[in-house]
């Protein structure tokens, strides 16, 4: 007779969440490989999204939802793809090992299926030794991924690619300046033309409806002032550079 068993999936970013991302797949790919090969019964999965693999497991929404139909439906096997699905932080993975197994849960990890079985010296020092590399693999990942960054800002600030604070943007919602590489040049030039009726330069409210009409670019009054002080923002910081060099030289 098979054995009951949930899976348990976990992803911490909501950039690897979605039906195109492998995350997902690739855990779900594993656990059923493996119940399948030992006889196992999976009748349901869960799956935490965007929730860090150092968040406590009572504090994870589809953790505590599993436990309840665990409970419910006396299930006390939980297999997931491995020890970094429980947690990537060695204190709350011992602390949540001791406390499922002290509810009679079992744990399966399928990577290295004895990780949390075996209630041993040896089983404790495994168990730990993975912890410990997956908290120096999160670590890791995390420098590199600043790294990244700090380079991406430099490269867009040289190529006047700049946040609103003056440094290199590489994060973020795309500004309509991105989606639209000839909005500036327009706005401004829309700026400088004197309304004809009024004697004045275009207002932001008749920029925005120009730029529909003639161009098909959807933007509001806000989007045209954010533009041209954004402008005045590079001019400014043009001519502090130009000054720096000066006065380097």
């Amino acid at each position: 007779m098979c054995e009951n068993v949930v899976g348990y999936y976990r992803t911490s970013s909501q950039s690897n969440v979605g039906t195109d991302k492998d995350s997902r797949k690739r855990q779900k790919h594993s656990v059923e490989t493996y119940t399948k090969s030992n006889n196992m019964n999976l009748v349901k999965e869960f799956y935490d999204e965007g929730v860090s693999g150092t968040k406590e497991i009572l504090n994870r929404p589809s953790f505590m939802e599993m436990m309840s139909y665990c409970e419910d439906e006396d299930i006390s096997v939980i297999v997931f793809e491995d020890s970094s699905r429980m947690s990537r932080d060695l204190v709350i993975m011992e602390t949540g090992f001791q406390y499922l197994t002290g509810l009679g849960y079992k744990l399966i990890s399928v990577s290295n299926p004895d990780t949390f079985i075996e209630i041993t010296p040896t089983g404790t020092l495994i168990r730990q030794v993975l912890g410990v590399i997956s908290q120096f693999e999160k670590s890791n990942l995390v420098e590199k991924l600043r790294v990244s960054r700090d380079r991406k800002s430099k490269l867009n600030k040289s190529r006047g690619k700049i946040t609103r604070k003056m440094k290199g943007k590489c994060e973020g919602r795309k500004r309509m300046t991105e989606y639209y590489p000839e909005l500036t040049e327009l706005v401004v030039s829309y700026r400088n033309t004197m309304d004809k009726k009024t004697r004045k330069p275009f207002s932001l409210r008749k920029i925005s409806t120009l730029l529909n009409e003639e161009h098909n670019i959807k933007v509001n009054h806000n989007t045209i002032k954010k533009t041209l002080e954004d402008v005045e923002i590079m001019k400014r910081e043009e001519r502090n550079m130009k000054r720096r060099i000066g006065y380097e030289g």
